[in-house]
Parts: C-alpha cells; structure tokens; sequence
C-alpha cells in the first residue's frame, strides 16, 4: 500500500516505546498520586507537542490517561479480582527478589545446565530437559525494519481467508496507524478479526510525537481503539495492566497458518523512522503461536475471571504438514503469573555455553543476570559483541547501559552504538539465534509479557549475522571506557535494576 519506505519517564518520542514501557515499570504499586502525576506529565507535553497534528492535544490525553489509569486501578480488579491479586503478589516477590539480588554481591556466574554447544542438536535437548517448551518444525524469515514488514503486513491482510488475529503492545494514533486500521476493518467485513491491544502502550503513545510529520491536514484521532470499532465487525479487546504489567507482544496470525512476530508495533516511527526487526513463521509451530494468541484473547475476556470458569473453545490446528526446509523452532514466554522466564533462561544458558561469539543487539543490556553471564564469556575468551541504541531523552536507561556497556568493555567485550534508534531484540550464540519482542532489562525478562522464538538452523542464523549484526556493526560507532563513565553510573544502575 506504502511501498518501502516498528518510559525512564516519559521522555520525548524518539524512544517512545522505551519510555512508556520504563515510565510504567515505576508504577508499582499503582496508586492515586502517581496516576494523577502521570496524567499531570502526559498532558504538559502534550501540550509542548501540540502544533503537530500527529497526537492528541491537552485536553484529550488528559482525558484518555485518565480512562486508561481508572480501567487499570479499578476495572482490572474489578473483573478478575483473583488474578489481580495473584498478579500484584507475584510482582511483589519478583522485586523483593531482584532487590535483594541487584545489591547484595552473588557468586560468579555459573556454568551452563544445558550440555553441547549452542546451535547444536544436545544442546537443544538440553534445553527441552531443563524445562523449555519443546521445539516445534516451522521456517523463519526475517523482515528488517519497516520496508520490509509493512508490506509483508499487507500480504498477509490480502490473502488472508479464515481469521486474522491481531495482538499488538502499541497501535498508534498517527497517519501510517490509521491507514493500516482503515486496511483491516476493510478485511474485517469479510475476514473474522479479532484485535488484542495492550491499554497502556496504545493509550500513551497517542500523546507522544514521531520523529517525521504527517501529512498536511491529517489530525489524530483520539483513541485508536474507538477508531477500529467505529462502523467496523472486528472484534476488540484491551488488555488492562492492573499492575501496570504490560502486555510487550506482537503476534499476528493469519488463518492459523502463518504468523508474524518481534518488535514491530504500528505506527510511524515503526515504519520507517527506527531499525527494528520481525520474523514471518509457517508451519506446524504456528499451531501453538495461534493458542497462545487464543489463551490471551480469552483472558481478556470482559467478564473477566469468570470466564476462565468455562472450558476454552476448541482450536483446530491449521497450519499443515512442515515444508522441506522447516527446522525446529522454540517458543519463548515471559509470564509472571505462571512462572516463566523462557527467554531469560534460554539466553542465559546460550551464553554460558557459547565458546565462539555472542552477539547482541537490543535497547537495554541493564539486567545484571545477562551481564554477569556475557562477563563470564569474556573471561572464557568469547567473541563478546553488543549493540545498543542512543537513548539521549532516557537518561536513566542510557547511563544504565553505559554502566554495563563499560564493565563489557574493561572485560575485553566490543560494545558499539548504532547511528540512530535501534529498537532490536536479537542475540546470536555461536549456533543458536533467539529473536523477538524481549529486552534485556528486568521488566522485559521477568515481569511483563514477552515473546521470543529461539532457533538453530544454520542458514537462517547466518542470514540474520549477515543482514543484522554485521551490516550494523559496519555502521556503528565503537564505543570506549571514557565514552561510558559518567558520575551517575552507580546511582542508574542500582535504579536500572528494578526497571
């Protein structure tokens, strides 16, 4: 349709993803004064950022902040009073845990429990006995930034014939969101759709900037979510952050066949202003990638924890026999409530068994288990490589990651900045690439929802070392100790450790 062209505290919208995601973390445990201070910030830069036509002005994101803080504080618990609780109580364990571990001195990194080398086949067995869900046959291909998404989007919109199925962390308000809201209620009116957005990201991001203007005359519309249903037969469902847990996923499943997923939500900064990632994925694994969407779209249900008193509708798998090139492929979930920590635990045994390279690229490497473990590598003499973004309104985070950035680099690691935002989660392994919507922050791996696929096939590993890691490598400046310190560093660290 386009051609070639995906919260610290709120800062201005070059990071906006970043910035509603740290701000929110915050948020805990909710309570009036932070809600009404939040509606306070939003709505004076809303009203610096008031000439662009692209969000909404004062008046309107007061109005919409406040909205998404009543259905989180008070409607959340509300309808599932038993989940909310169990949620807020696992949360509260989860900080006092990463507290308690974030500063008191813990011995060095241990060893791997997963046997063989990342990219092979024991050491994928390894995984699956240490608790990891059990791969599953599918392809993956990859789809850098959003000259290559958006239309892969469209494709799949345009041949689409049983469901589309849509969960996304943001769809924003702005002129690319917009059309692409227009595309799916027009297949809407044929097509059963169903969209799960998360109320916090698509709430606040509608009161943040992008980077380019939009077109002359176009103004925002003032919730996304009204837009979609307005003279639309697509279902919708917001998922409410009680504590303000976020939602982080980005799963689109078409036809229960294929399915697209990373770090690419909707909206202009996605499309064409950031460096981001996604993968389209085919085969009998979208069979689970398709429950997983269901599970969320049932506990999202507006009756709430009385509707997970009923059995689930059956889901027929529909992805078909796997190709000749299929490959085994592993889901990866963060889910508080249920314990998980897939991607954590998947990361962390790859780099503790890597003996050849470990490449990183991703918005924060603040979370002291990753780092630990890629120290542990440099000591063992790995190719420790890191990539990380200019974060210059996030002054927490960014003095964070310099803080890791530094110790990486005293360690023998290379760490480089990309000239530009790069909203990237991918890691190579030696062999083994894990890729999707987790950062490597506290809240990303073991709070909020998140969704990874991990994989070992050598041709697609090496496309993503070619078209990712070594092209931005070549574009990107190499840091220096003197270019991390900063007087900071120790007081954002400690702090990064809870965000």
């Amino acid at each position: 349709m386009f051609g070639s062209s995906s919260f610290p505290f709120l800062n201005r919208r070059s990071t906006r993803e970043g910035r509603e995601v740290e701000s929110m973390k915050t948020l805990f445990p909710p309570r009036l004064p932070i809600l009404l201070a939040l509606i306070v910030c939003l709505t004076t830069l809303s009203c610096s950022n008031r000439p662009n036509t692209q969000v909404n002005g004062p008046l309107v994101s007061t109005v919409q902040i406040g909205a998404m803080a009543s259905r989180g504080a008070i409607l959340a618990k509300v309808r599932s009073p038993i989940t909310s609780t169990r949620m807020g109580l696992a949360m509260l364990a989860e900080r006092t845990e990463e507290l308690f571990r974030g500063n008191i001195p813990f011995p060095l990194d241990p060893g791997p429990r997963a046997a063989g080398l990342p990219g092979s086949q024991e050491f994928s067995a390894g995984l699956t006995r240490i608790g990891l869900p059990a791969p599953e046959l599918g392809t993956v291909e990859i789809l850098l930034d959003g000259k290559e998404f958006f239309p892969a989007l469209e494709e799949e919109l345009r041949l689409a014939r049983e469901s589309i199925d849509l969960q996304l962390y943001i769809w924003d308000n702005d002129d690319i969101s917009v059309a692409y809201a227009d595309m799916v209620k027009q297949q809407a009116t044929a097509i059963p759709t169903r969209i799960l957005l998360d109320d916090i990201g698509s709430t606040i991001s509608a009161s943040l900037n992008p980077t380019t203007p939009g077109p002359p005359g176009f103004r925002a519309v003032p919730d996304i979510t009204t837009y979609l249903r307005r003279d639309s037969e697509l279902q919708l469902r917001r998922i409410l952050d009680p504590w303000a847990i976020i939602d982080h996923c980005k799963l689109l499943v078409f036809d229960g066949k294929t399915a697209l997923l990373g770090g690419i939500n909707i909206g202009r900064e996605y499309y064409s202003e950031w460096h981001d990632l996604m993968v389209r994925v085919k085969g009998p694994v979208v069979n689970r990638l398709q429950n997983e969407f269901n599970k969320k779209w049932r506990t999202a249900h507006p009756l709430g924890d009385l509707a997970l008193l009923f059995p689930p509708p059956p889901s027929p798998a529909r992805a078909g026999l796997p190709s000749s090139k299929s490959f085994p492929v592993r889901i990866l979930r963060t889910n508080l409530l249920e314990g998980r920590r897939e991607p954590l635990t998947a990361i962390l045994e790859a780099i503790r068994a890597s003996r050849s390279r470990i490449w990183i690229e991703n918005e924060y490497i603040t979370s002291d288990r990753i780092l630990d473990a890629l120290l542990g590598a440099c000591r063992r003499g790995v190719d420790v490589r890191v990539i990380i973004p200019k974060l210059p309104f996030e002054e927490i985070m960014e003095i964070a990651n310099h803080q890791a950035a530094g110790e990486l680099l005293r360690a023998g690691a290379k760490v480089y900045r990309y000239p530009g935002m790069t909203h990237m989660k991918a890691a190579i392994c030696d062999g083994w690439a894990t890729v999707g919507a987790t950062n490597f922050d506290t809240h990303s791996l073991q709070i909020s929802h998140e969704l990874n696929i991990s994989f070992n096939d050598p041709r697609t590993v090496e496309t993503l070392a070619r078209r990712v890691f070594k092209a931005d490598f070549a574009v990107s400046k190499s840091l220096s100790i003197e270019d991390t310190k900063h007087w900071l560093n120790p007081i954002a660290e400690t702090l990064a450790d809870q965000l």
